[in-house]
């Protein structure tokens, strides 16, 4: 029983120190890969720096909504994943710039088929988006976004 008290105890002291790490992170302002080992300090905004976190993130025209309408307006299903039934998610990586437009996308993950080099296809045509700020500044920041794709059988 002694053993089992004292396990608990660091238990709860390793989450108490995350915790505490957490909120270290939280304060600074957001968090950018890139350029050092750290974080950046937090009146510090780096022009060449990607950020994975910001104080306000990157928007595309019209929202959520937007993005869905653009998606359905001009998305193809490759005759090849048609033919085969296949339908799933593409996971697609991309670094939106300054200006708010869309450099280095690649596929993640996908079922392949057709499918990867569609959604990869979207996104480098999508419109710009508006940029991600952090200290009131524009950067560039990295994103992730699904595509689904649904064959109809």
């Amino acid at each position: 029983m002694k053993k089992f008290t004292q396990f608990l105890l660091l238990v709860t002291g390793l989450l108490l120190g995350a915790g505490r790490l957490q909120a270290q992170v939280a304060m600074t302002g957001g968090t950018h890969a890139g350029g050092g080992g750290g974080l950046a300090p937090a009146a510090a905004v780096s022009p060449d720096s990607i950020y994975i976190n910001t104080d306000s993130r990157p928007v595309f025209t019209g929202g959520d909504a937007g993005l869905a309408a653009y998606l359905r307006k001009n998305i193809h299903y490759p005759d090849a994943a048609l033919q085969r039934h296949v339908s799933g998610r593409v996971y697609v990586s991309f670094v939106l710039n300054r200006e708010g437009r869309v450099t280095d996308a690649h596929v993640v993950r996908g079922p392949g088929y057709g499918l990867n080099d569609e959604a990869l296809r979207l996104v480098w045509l999508m419109p710009s988006w508006a940029p991600a700020l952090q200290q009131g500044q524009p950067v560039r920041v990295a994103c992730t976004i699904p595509i689904n794709f649904e064959s109809l059988r």
